[in-house]
């Protein structure tokens, strides 16, 4: 005989089977809810419910079910919960108005409405049926609401069933980020299989719209629903240029196999016609390999177009290393056609190297093959930079062995290559020795070392013949340098914070040797700011070794928070007094500096009150009282998430220019972002990017519009971008976030 308790206090009742439910949904839930902002302005009230906060959030699958009703009836293993029901399991709860368990078959039955939560998922269903023991489900109309990687979705399904091999399938399904009630975007299909094993999803007849508007429809569609890959189309992009007219992206992703896949990209222009994309990878136990290509096909008449870039990193053990990285184009004018900015368009020369290294604590061991391919055929041979074919460099160093005396040695073999020029090979030999000590007041760092370079050179022009010939020669220069500074600080106030004052002393000798016969491969003159007092050589590379004796002087002080234990502002200032004339020179010129000093140089970095920021440096010339180099560059952050910069440069005789960029919220939904980089000196603007974002709940739409330089100094290429996000799917259009992300300083696109 049934027995009955109908006493309206509520009767617990413990089971020792557990009732899952939500495995039987869906596959990607149980976020944080604290990974969502319910209170979000954009989305007001728009917030998962959470379960009863006593429900522990840990999964114990030995724990009971405890089960609470109005009413409980049980008769040899049939149990029926009837008024207010609560199941609760796992962390789990389960409300309806009734509930009937049938322990022969295992199933829980359920009349009516159900209401299923926990912490990130809600679902709402009636008529369900579950199986405990296979973990089976079926439902009729049923509605979800969830959290997807920090972002609220909801949907609905007209049924909804999941098998014992974990598959769900959903007819009449839906899906959206926006709240119920306010779809601006939804996904619609009339059948959703979810295979959680294979990780791999299945939609037909699946229809996507934006405010109504189909905007995507595909009769079948696949998908992956965990973190494998799976082959299928990608997010389109599109864009509006001046250099290319109208063009449409559709990338198609090809998962070939769990090392190697590919991205076929078919590239749509109204300008010039189809070209097609490709991206190959490649992953295996020495490393990544990566071939890229762009092929644009011609008629008869004109010749087919194409660039292709090979990429490759590897490790072959803990210390070794290898990397290829090569590019091809078909012609000159490819990147200004083809390409969206300035520095895209005016590339001229194509690097193609391959490179195996060594590394530990005291070695650096390099073989470098380096060539390239000039762009432009009309650039005269020798205006081409040159081949190493090849290029091996070790900088090795003595283990100190608790000493302080530091031995080491910089070194380099390498041969150049280049059409009607000097070529030869170099050897260059830097050892050194040095013996740092260091003190909590005080450093000093002596230092002495060798130059030695042996050339072995062809093509050379005799002066007095004017017939070229082989020479072989060296260069044997020795040098010696002193480093040493001081530290004083006072303290400000009774936080921490502290003041100091850096003095800094360094002395610099190398004697005089004529290298105007020695060639130049690779040496350049280094840009001279504060960095540069304390350097050994004012040239790059190994073709020239300055002449020098010469005392560098520089002062430091720094202001640093004790709280934050940041430093708040730093300025430096110095120069270099010469005791002799400087007579190496880049060119093989018979000229000489003779000034007894160099110019002043001087840095600035502070942060300001309310969240601003400055950064300074010039140098200015005390001979004739002119500024010869100056940057400045301001900065505001501000905590609505706003970004200001404001820099100015200018290079004596040569160039000045002003750069504006910034990221402003407007309000919660409007945002405004932009670069102005214009060039006062030519009275010309180098580029102009002009962006607007529009976000809602569960969408946002970007505009963007660029103007810059063409290659040729004169004219001015115009692109346009759009770009639609669809919170919970991939953005649709061009990448604004990125181009934003290079040209506003400290911008970072939360979408991608």
């Amino acid at each position: 005989m049934p027995t009955t308790n109908p006493n309206p206090l509520k009767t617990r009742v413990r089971h020792y089977r557990r009732l899952t439910l939500l495995s039987l949904t869906l596959p990607a839930v149980a976020l944080p809810l604290s990974a969502v902002a319910g209170g979000d302005p954009l989305c007001p009230g728009y917030a998962l419910p959470s379960p009863d906060a006593s429900l522990s959030t840990t999964v114990d699958t030995d724990a009971p079910i405890d089960a609470t009703a109005d009413s409980v009836y049980s008769e040899g293993g049939h149990v029926t919960l009837d008024g207010s029901t609560v199941i609760e399991y796992q962390g789990r709860e389960i409300r309806a108005d009734n509930a009937d368990y049938n322990a022969a078959t295992g199933e829980v039955t359920v009349e009516g409405d159900l209401t299923y939560t926990m912490d990130g998922f809600e679902l709402k269903s009636n008529d369900a049926t579950v199986n405990l023991d296979d973990k089976t489900l079926r439902s009729g109309a049923s509605s979800y609401l969830m959290t997807m990687d920090g972002q609220i979705a909801q949907g609905r399904a007209s049924r909804l069933v999941r098998d014992e091999k974990e598959r769900i399938k959903l007819w009449d399904a839906t899906y959206s980020s926006c709240p119920p009630g306010r779809e601006d975007w939804n996904i619609t299909a009339s059948k959703i299989r979810l295979d959680q094993r294979e990780g791999v999803g299945t939609a037909k007849n699946i229809t996507l719209r934006f405010k109504d508007v189909p905007i995507l429809y595909a009769p079948v569609f696949s998908f992956a629903i965990d973190d494998k890959r799976k082959s299928g189309f990608l997010a389109p992009s599109f864009r509006q240029a001046d250099n290319t007219g109208f063009e449409i992206l559709l990338p198609w992703y090809w998962n070939i196999a769990p090392n190697l896949d590919a991205t076929l990209t078919p590239r749509f222009m109204t300008m010039w016609g189809t070209q097609l994309q490709t991206e190959l990878r490649y992953l295996n136990r020495i490393g990544t390999w990566q071939l890229n290509s762009e092929y644009l096909y011609k008629s008869d008449y004109e010749d087919s177009r194409r660039f292709t870039r090979f990429r490759h990193n590897g490790s072959l053990s803990e210390n070794w290393s290898t990397l290829i990285d090569a590019s091809f184009v078909s012609d000159k004018d490819y990147f200004t056609d083809f390409g969206d900015s300035l520095d895209i368009a005016s590339i001229t020369h194509l690097d193609r190297r391959a490179e195996l290294r060594y590394q530990n604590i005291n070695n650096d061991f390099l073989i470098r093959i380096q060539r390239y391919q000039t762009v432009d055929e009309d650039i005269d041979a020798e205006d081409r930079p040159y081949m190493r074919l090849p290029q091996i460099s070790w900088d090795t160093s003595l283990p100190q062995g608790g000493s302080d005396l530091h031995v080491g040695m910089e070194s380099e073999l390498v041969y150049f290559d280049r059409d009607d020029s000097v070529t030869g090979a170099r050897l260059d030999l830097n050892p050194a020795i040095s013996l740092p000590v260091n003190r909590d007041a005080w450093f000093l760092t002596p230092t002495a070392g060798l130059h030695y370079t042996r050339y072995d050179l062809n093509n050379v022009e005799e002066a007095d013949s004017g017939v070229e010939t082989d020479a072989t020669f060296d260069r044997t220069l020795p040098y010696f340098s002193l480093d040493g500074g001081l530290f004083f600080d006072r303290p400000l106030g009774n936080s921490g914070s502290v003041q100091t004052l850096e003095p800094r002393i360094f002395y610099l000798r190398v004697p005089y040797e004529d290298q105007s016969d020695i060639p130049v491969f690779d040496s350049g003159e280094l840009d001279f700011n504060f960095s540069q007092l304390f350097r050994e050589n004012r040239f790059s590379g190994a073709d020239r070794v300055a002449d020098a004796n010469q005392i560098s002087t520089a002062i430091t002080t720094r202001w640093i928070d004790g709280p934050s234990g940041r430093e708040q502002l730093r300025a430096s200032l110095g120069q270099i007094v010469y005791f002799d004339d400087r007579r190496v020179m880049l060119e093989s010129t018979d000229s000489t500096e003779t000034r007894g000093s160099s110019d002043i140089v001087g840095e600035i970095s502070a942060e300001l009150k309310n969240n601003w920021s400055v950064r300074t440096g010039i140098q200015w010339n005390p001979y004739s009282s002119t500024t010869e180099r100056s940057s400045m560059q301001l900065s505001y952050r501000p905590d609505n998430g706003g970004l200001f910069n404001m820099a100015h440069r200018r290079l004596e005789g040569e160039t000045e220019l002003i750069d504006f960029s910034a990221y402003w919220p407007v309000n919660d939904r409007w945002k405004l972002g932009g670069r102005w980089n214009y060039s006062l000196d030519s009275d010309t603007s180098i580029e102009t990017t002009l962006g607007v974002e529009y976000e809602s709940c569960c969408w946002a739409f970007r505009f963007a519009a660029r103007r810059y330089i063409s290659d040729n100094g004169l004219d001015h290429d115009t692109n346009f971008f759009l770009e639609l996000i669809l919170k919970g799917l991939a953005p649709v259009g061009d990448n604004i976030g990125e181009l934003l992300e290079s040209g506003v300083l400290g911008y970072l696109d939360e979408y991608r």
